[in-house]
């Protein structure tokens, strides 16, 4: 009977987090301030794949994901901070995994082949798949980036009329990246 209603509570803590995060991913497109117009867009290299892509800002290729940093700090979205945080710290995860076999071998005082092949490939797998992990989510960072990029950019100006010495009003609305 406990398991049955520690599941079910469970399964209602589940169903309230699942509920307020898909209302904040409903909210979050809503901005309080604009986004810089000088940021660009990032593009993604031809050919990349889950175990680590190519990545050009500005024309520019960058020298690793890491450089991504700035942009996505000055655009100062929630969720594509979140992504990239996860991302460097996943990322974390699956270099110190490598050292996983170094430990055993400076640690273990029993040293059987099979063990140590065992935690050996075991490392290999899980620092692949934390690689894969992180990858993902700097991926969806950067698709996250690009579409806050396209959304509209609606402006007014003033500007003095030389003859007359009064103010002309324009309006505008830019929809699209902005190439320099």
């Amino acid at each position: 009977m406990r398991t049955v209603l520690l599941l079910i509570l469970l399964l209602v803590i589940c169903q309230l987090a699942n509920a307020q995060r898909q209302r904040d991913d409903d909210t979050s497109h809503y901005r309080s301030v604009p986004i810089p117009a000088h940021l660009l867009p990032i593009e993604r290299a031809y050919g990349s794949s889950s175990l680590g892509s190519v990545y050009f800002y500005g024309g520019k290729k960058l020298s690793s994901p890491y450089s991504l940093e700035v942009p996505f700090y000055e655009l100062n979205d929630p969720d594509v901070s979140h992504r990239f945080q996860t991302f460097r710290t996943v990322t974390t995860l699956s270099r110190l995994t490598a050292l996983v076999p170094l430990a055993y071998i400076l640690l273990s005082s029993n040293r059987t082949g099979g063990t140590y092949w065992t935690v050996y490939g075991g490392s290999i797998a899980a620092s692949l798949t934390l690689s894969i992990i992180g990858n993902a989510q700097i991926n969806k960072a950067v698709t996250r980036y690009n579409q806050l990029l396209r959304q509209p950019r609606v402006g007014i100006s003033f500007s003095p009329v030389p003859l007359t010495g009064q103010l002309a009003a324009g309006v505008g609305v830019s929809w699209g990246f902005n190439y320099k």
